[in-house]
């Protein structure tokens, strides 16, 4: 079950007035959606994503306050890579990867992630599939997506992934190039 905050619990958290969070709401920055008797809710982790992205301290009572990464990917050796990549940064990334887009689907019902980097070629589900999947539920389709492939796109496939996803990055790519895609994200 989703955790849910009043506007006034989430300016506790922010160290501002209920007056503030409601304007953020009103601008966009902060997302919320507002009950049939016309009071505003915020997801606990939409507050987190937020408190991220203006780089305001994540208390420990909202969750790790890492950024979340699941990759998928059925070249293990690009996995490594990536996990060797994002360990070094054990304070503010949690990595977690599957070599199967079924089995990151299930990952995704069990979990919260805040990207998930995708191989579009895939033997089981491939990644349009998955992408597909996520944008459809409300509660993945806010998810970024970084789309990694090693090969040549059709041109639908392309314009869907330039609609959907962050960015696309081909294959063979650096770890500092990834790196770097990522925190531009964070």
């Amino acid at each position: 079950m989703k955790k849910f905050l009043t506007t006034s619990e989430a300016a506790e958290i922010c160290g501002v007035a209920h007056t503030t969070v409601i304007r953020w709401i009103g601008e966009g920055k902060l997302k919320a959606h507002e009950t049939p008797g016309g009071h505003r809710r915020i997801e606990q982790w939409d507050l987190v994503r937020f408190l991220r992205q203006f780089k305001i301290p994540v208390p420990n009572s909202l969750g790790s306050g890492r950024f979340r990464i699941l990759a998928v990917d059925d070249e293990t050796k690009v996995l490594s890579m990536m996990r060797k990549t994002f360990l070094k940064y054990p304070e503010e990334i949690e990595f977690c990867s599957t070599t199967s887009g079924m089995e990151a689907l299930v990952m995704l019902g069990k979990s919260r992630f805040d990207l998930i980097i995708l191989d579009v070629v895939m033997p089981d589900m491939d990644g349009i599939q998955v992408c597909i999947t996520l944008k459809q539920n409300p509660d993945t389709a806010g998810i970024k997506i970084i789309v990694i492939t090693g090969h040549q796109l059709l041109e639908e496939q392309e314009e869907y992934l330039k609609g959907n996803a962050e960015c696309i990055i081909k294959k063979p790519f650096s770890p500092s190039v990834m790196l770097e895609k990522v925190r531009a994200l964070m």
